[in-house]
């Protein structure tokens, strides 16, 4: 979602502003202790807000908008950027009580201060350096991971693998979701959890026989689990099948893609796909 992903960097940056105050003090330059003395509580106050807005639309997907979006998706979801902003939390709570605290709310102060930067490192690292497309262009944005993880057809699985319909001339048509489709390898996008999923899908004999994921931006332990959507695509030859509970953003991405892939595919009729409801975030 764009507007969360700008407000992740606002939130970096004024991070970072926050911890210069105490850089500027141990440097003994007295115009900027001066100034980031002046612009540590508005900037610590931005940041709870920013954070906090941030939190409540980065369970999204890219595509997500401001009409359609699931609000508090990932915020109370236990995870390093909930835990970075919950010792932001604690941050402001030590300053509010530093008259009752005395001398330790300075300690507290600063030892919380250290946990949120180590925490926001953490955060930026499991999920990725990301910019915003649509600000900086499409050649910035690179994969966090990518891989080929094939999906073999088995040949032995023949219950269930192909839907028969006759035809006038009593021909049996092999068709795929609803649709016949003609063979060759097709590439489809669509976007998943974090970004866009790439696949390649291999159409033999009017059955998809193999799905690449050729690239995905999503966290692995989340689309590892989708991924398994993928057997059944191949299995019951249909995308009619249902999304991974917990990771229904990356299974509606990889049901997208294979979708986009097989557009280009169609023969006759019409592919049929499940609505997902995506309620279920990681």
């Amino acid at each position: 979602m764009l507007i969360s992903l700008i407000l992740a960097w606002i939130a970096v940056i004024l991070t970072i502003m926050t911890v210069l105050r105490y850089i500027a003090r141990i440097s003994g330059n007295k115009k900027l202790n001066v100034f980031f003395h002046k612009v540590h509580i508005p900037f610590g106050t931005l940041l709870i807000i920013v954070g906090g807005i941030h939190g409540i639309l980065a369970g999204n997907p890219a595509s997500a908008t401001l009409a359609n979006f699931e609000p508090a998706s990932v915020l109370f979801t236990l995870n390093w950027g909930t835990v970075c902003y919950v010792l932001t939390l604690i941050l402001a709570l030590t300053y509010l009580l530093r008259k009752k605290m005395k001398r330790k709310w300075m300690i507290a102060h600063r030892i919380a201060t250290v946990a949120m930067v180590v925490l926001l490192v953490l955060h930026i690292y499991d999920v990725g350096i990301r910019l915003p497309k649509r600000l900086f262009g499409n050649s910035q944005h690179t994969p966090v991971v990518t891989e080929s993880s094939r999906v073999s057809d088995n040949s032995e699985q023949t219950s269930g693998q192909a839907q028969i319909t006759s035809s006038d001339t009593s021909a049996n048509i092999v068709t795929f979701s609803g649709a016949q489709l003609k063979d060759g390898v097709y590439q489809g996008t669509a976007d998943g959890y974090k970004g866009t999923i790439t696949v390649s899908v291999t159409v033999k004999n009017g059955q998809v026989t193999a799905i690449d994921v050729m690239s995905k931006s999503d966290t692995d332990r989340y689309f590892d689990e989708a991924k398994s959507l993928l057997d059944k695509i191949i299995g019951q030859q249909s995308l009619q099948v249902d999304a991974v509970s917990g990771a229904t953003f990356s299974s509606a991405g990889l049901i997208n893609a294979v979708y986009s892939a097989l557009q280009n595919a169609v023969v006759s009729g019409t592919l049929q796909v499940n609505n997902i409801k995506l309620s279920e975030v990681h």
